[in-house]
């Protein structure tokens, strides 16, 4: 079997076109997807099946998405490029479109960050691009995503060691750096915190973890997150390498492909799904 998993960001939007907005990159990778006779499942399909190595036939591909803007679930104006359709709409627009059949097991997830007080940070800044629209990253809409059917909410730390952020949890002065938490207590505050902070918001239902940047150290991968499994909570872990899914891989650091860097046409991804040279 050929597993891939697919990251977009929903505030990357610097256009109206296939390659500078992941909106309608989404809506036309669907069916890309479909067109090359794919499947798309939820990640814990593709953490089972990694675990099993990968057998069988078939292509499978798990969808994420990253930093959890409310663009994820609602509809929104762009101040320059006009409405855009939210994720979560794009996956019901396409189940309304091909039936509920062709894609039975239509699913994503969305890897959120914790602090409240870092995403207001990551809100007022302008170099994030949506400071004209207030709450942009609030957490109002996890619960409703979830029971959407279409959607999970991951963990993607508690602040992204972000630069816009003034004190973050990690003790280093380090920003937008996430392999320099090789640490238990930075480990506990980035991983277990968040974890606990978002199962709070969603009534507990938070089982994977995403790598902010894609960042990974061994530390995190083949000590903490494997080691402390029963105290951070989550399942498996999500890393950013460019690649499918290989059958030795180890579910702490599963590798995604990113939309607008690992490819910029449908034709590319139709590629990389099907494992085209």
């Amino acid at each position: 079997m050929r597993a891939v998993v697919l990251t977009y960001h929903s505030h990357n939007i610097a256009g109206a076109a296939y390659g500078s907005n992941d909106h309608v990159a989404l809506a036309s990778d669907l069916r890309a997807i479909a067109r090359c006779g794919a499947r798309i499942v939820p990640l814990e399909r593709i953490v089972e099946a990694l675990l099993e190595g990968l057998p069988g036939d078939g292509i499978e591909v798990g969808l994420t998405f990253d930093d959890g803007p409310c663009f994820d679930y609602a509809d929104f104006d762009h101040r320059a490029f006009g409405p855009q359709r939210s994720f979560l709409n794009i996956l019901r627009d396409f189940r309304a479109e091909a039936g509920s059949g062709a894609q039975p097991d239509l699913h994503a997830t969305s890897f959120v960050i914790a602090s409240p007080e870092a995403r207001r940070a990551m809100e007022r800044a302008d170099e994030c691009g949506y400071a004209d629209i207030p709450g942009w990253l609030a957490d109002t809409w996890w619960n409703d995503a979830i029971d959407s059917g279409l959607m999970a909410i991951g963990n993607h730390s508690w602040d992204h060691v972000h630069h816009a952020v003034e004190r973050v949890a990690v003790c280093t002065d380090a920003r937008d750096d996430f392999s320099r938490v090789e640490t238990y207590d930075d480990a506990d505050r980035e991983i277990r915190q968040a974890a606990a902070y978002i199962r709070s918001r969603t009534r507990g239902r938070c089982r994977f973890f995403a790598y902010p940047f894609g960042h990974v150290n061994r530390y995190l991968a083949e000590d903490y997150l494997p080691g402390r499994r029963s105290e951070h909570g989550m399942a498996a872990a999500f890393a950013v390498e460019g690649r499918a899914i290989a059958p030795d891989d180890s579910i702490w650091r599963i590798p995604r492909l990113v939309c607008g860097h690992d490819w910029r046409s449908p034709d590319a991804l139709e590629a990389l799904v099907a494992g085209s040279p």
